[in-house]
């Protein structure tokens, strides 16, 4: 007796926006139609999936149906196809659509459109499909300029053309009404900001001091003000009863900026809504606006990337950190002479409110510095080897799985033997034999049991030929990031600062500091690794132990102090042979002794402007002082004796 045949399986799709609901296409529409289907074929419904008021546009936004194609490549009910109401539900992108409909075919799935009568199964059905969806792609472009020509109409009009609504404002029967707490805090920035002593963040800073709160989350609790906020409340023109088009790009510079328009190509009309501030109040901040901002000029500053922002975590809040400066000021010059660069807590910015009381800040150069230096011995570390053979195995467990594999081979071979040998047995069964059922069932079941071995042992073979395989990559892998580890510093003097920052991105996880610098002059705490292997092999067979990636934490604090780390500043050097020796140096003495002793000064450091000049020279007895405080600071080895004073002048 034949057993029942099992019902093909399928999965269901939906998705609904605004204008489908109007169109008829309501989920539960698409549902009902779907589940008639269904049992029409007399499929079983494995899982439905369902993204409601979602675009069509691309399969990025759409959460459900990411989650179907993920669970079709797991393989995860074995389905046969893909149920949707119209081509238009399943996506409205040719590019979208016929990729994932490969993908579907890729994995022997087939994709019915019920309500089109489109089955990818037939040749017909694919082409069909193919059209459609241009097709599909066309009508969307030609949606999207109607929509913005309704939009520029609406703008001609004096209207809100939609999107988010200005802060100040709510939005009733396609109407803007002014809501009178927020207009109160509008006129407020702007009044605060028009006195001479307020600039931008200035107003910030009144306003979460004083009590002042946006709009409250769900928990209940307002959200301070914001630098970016402020600004924006500022600039936009909106407030004094203008509607602007065609104002916003998403073009950047170099700079990574956005582009601004030129005014000629902005529209700008009256709009029919409320102002909650003058055309006078308008034009005197941005005059106040177009001031500051030429005050604020960058004047011989290049632009600077900093390499490790929102890798370096907050000891705190663990929020990224960002890029900062200061200017350190020559009062004696009686102007700017140096600008400082940090990284400090995002969450601790004035400009943000402050919901982080963390304050300190790290001088970039010396954590990219000693970042820098420890991936530059990184490959050496215990850390990194365990992580490797935690990642991709040892070169003697390839060893163990071979001969593993070996053995299971030979059994298979045992077994096809045996499973000829009773195949021949059953065959020379004689049927006149009173016996021959009872010989017949043995026969069968002992065959029955071989066939089920030989299975069992071919999928373990699998298996382990799956895991031969990744761990020979892994390793591969492993030999390869060791390589590029070991060269680490080549590459990197190759590389531009923003490939340099890029690369940190790939491989780095998280940076920890210490809150404080250590007694040694310490600030990195630990630094998370993951190095991706890639999964190149197709058909590799895992049982979920072997880890794809090779991760690891590097707790700094037992490593080497880096160079970076011990580095003195001029102030620090001065500072130590003060309180230790009860002397002062020049800043000359030492940048004297520190090219002297081989120390990196930079090209022109220090050096006198007339090369045929004659400058004071260090004396011994500070030279000793200020070897011994570099040997302190570990900026020169212990071992290193003081040098015969060299007859020629110093050029520094």
């Amino acid at each position: 007796m034949n057993k029942k045949e099992k019902k093909k399986k399928c999965y269901l799709y939906t998705r609904v926006s605004t204008v489908a609901q109007t169109e008829g296409f309501s989920l539960e529409a698409q549902t009902e139609r779907l589940y008639e289907y269904a049992e029409y074929r007399d499929l079983e419904i494995a899982d439905e999936y369902c993204d409601a008021g979602k675009s069509g546009k691309d399969i990025k936004g759409r959460p459900a149906f990411q989650q179907m194609m993920e669970d079709i490549v797991c393989q995860k009910d074995n389905i046969s196809y893909v149920l949707v109401f119209k081509l238009s539900r399943f996506g409205r992108n040719a590019a979208d659509i016929l990729k994932s409909l490969q993908l579907l075919m890729d994995y022997g799935i087939d994709l019915i459109c019920v309500e089109d009568a489109i089955d990818s199964s037939t040749q017909g059905g694919r082409l069909t499909l193919a059209i459609l969806s241009a097709v599909a792609e066309i009508e969307r472009e030609n949606i999207v300029v109607q929509f913005m020509a309704g939009k520029m109409q609406k703008v001609m009009d004096g209207k809100w053309s939609g999107g988010a609504v200005p802060y100040g404002y709510c939005s009733q029967n396609k109407e803007l009404l002014v809501v009178k707490e927020e207009a109160e805090i509008v006129r407020l920035i702007y009044e605060l900001y028009l006195q001479d002593s307020m600039a931008a963040t200035s107003v910030v800073s009144y306003l979460n001091e004083n009590g002042y709160v946006r709009k409250k989350n769900d928990s209940g609790k307002g959200r301070p003000f914001t630098f970016d906020f402020v600004t924006g409340i500022l600039d936009n023109p909106f407030y004094c009863g203008r509607v602007l088009y065609n104002r916003r790009t998403n073009k950047k510079g170099r700079d990574g900026k956005l582009i601004k328009k030129d005014l000629d190509k902005i529209i700008s009309v009256q709009g029919v809504h409320e102002p909650i501030i003058t055309e006078e109040e308008w034009g005197n901040v941005q005059k106040k606006r177009e001031s500051l901002s030429k005050r604020n000029v960058k004047v011989d500053e290049q632009e600077r990337i900093s390499l490790l922002s929102g890798l370096v975590k907050c000891p705190m809040c663990d929020t990224g950190m960002i890029a900062t400066k200061n200017k350190s000021i020559n009062k004696n010059k009686g102007g700017y002479y140096k600008t400082l660069h940090y990284y400090a807590c995002n969450n601790s910015r004035k400009a943000n409110g402050r919901t982080c009381p963390f304050r300190h800040t790290y001088n970039q150069e010396k954590l990219d510095a000693a970042v820098f230096e420890i991936i530059r011995k990184m490959s050496g570390t215990p850390e990194f080897k365990s992580a490797v053979i935690a990642a991709s195995g040892e070169k003697s467990d390839i060893g163990k799985l071979e001969k593993n594999l070996k053995q299971l081979r030979k059994k298979l071979s045992s077994l096809e033997m045996r499973k000829r040998k009773l195949g021949t047995e059953l065959d020379n069964l004689d049927v006149f034999d009173e016996a021959y059922d009872k010989k017949y069932e043995k026969i069968q079941s002992d065959l029955d049991d071989c066939y089920d071995k030989v299975e069992e042992i071919e999928n373990k073979i699998a298996i382990v030929i799956g895991k031969i395989k990744a761990a020979n990559k892994g390793i591969r892998a492993a030999e390869n990031i060791e390589a590029i580890l070991d060269n680490f510093e080549k590459l990197y003097e190759k590389m531009s600062c923003e490939e340099r920052r890029q690369m940190y991105r790939l491989f780095i996880e998280r940076i920890e500091v210490f809150p404080e610098e250590k007694p040694d002059g310490r600030i990195l705490k630990s630094i998370s690794f993951r190095f991706s292997v890639p999964n190149e092999e197709e058909g590799a067979i895992s049982d979920g132990n072997m880890e794809t990636d090779i991760c690891f934490t590097l707790d700094c604090s037992k490593t080497e102090l880096t160079a970076a780390e011990a580095k003195a500043t001029y102030a620090e050097i001065k500072k130590y042979i003060k309180d230790t020796f009860g002397a002062n140096v020049h800043t000359l003495y030492i940048a004297q002794i520190k090219r002297k002793y081989g120390l990196d000064m930079g090209k022109n450091y220090n050096l006198a402007a007339d090369p045929k000049k004659r400058v004071p020279q260090c004396p011994r007895d500070k030279e000793k002082m200020l070897l011994e405080t570099l040997k302190h600071f570990k900026m020169l080895d212990a071992s290193v004796e003081i040098m015969e004073s060299e007859n020629a002048n110093y050029e520094g």
